[in-house]
């Protein structure tokens, strides 16, 4: 058997990598964000959205990790609530009672940052 010489051999691979990414559907589009619902946060391409959410007091926000890294809801100054890590597709769920800014982080990702603002 005779190996291909190296243009041949470039032009049959790439040629391979062609057929191969259009069969498993590779495109060069961007990440697709899911809405979230009024009420809820999702956590996905690194990032809470929507960052900022204003509530009613009295209502209960839900995070989602639509992720498949882990994640957390860690709200920074005082501490109200703190979500476990929360691996894909799982969800965090806190009521905001009281009026006032809540700021949060994740813990392992400090630059995804969001924050609930509670109006009444």
């Amino acid at each position: 058997m005779q190996l291909p010489k190296a243009p041949e051999l470039a032009v049959t691979s790439l040629a391979a990598v062609l057929l191969v990414g259009s069969v498993v559907g590779f495109t060069n589009s961007t990440v697709t964000r899911e809405p979230a619902a009024p009420g809820a946060v999702n956590i996905q391409g690194f990032s809470f959205g929507p960052a900022d959410l204003t509530v009613e007091a009295g209502a209960t926000v839900t995070w989602t990790n639509l992720d498949n890294a882990d994640h957390t809801v860690t709200q920074t100054g005082g501490l109200v609530f703190k979500s476990p890590d929360l691996s894909t597709d799982a969800t965090f769920e806190v009521r905001f009672d009281e009026p006032g800014a809540y700021q949060y982080i994740c813990k392992f990702h400090p630059a995804m940052r969001g924050t609930i603002t509670v109006e009444g």
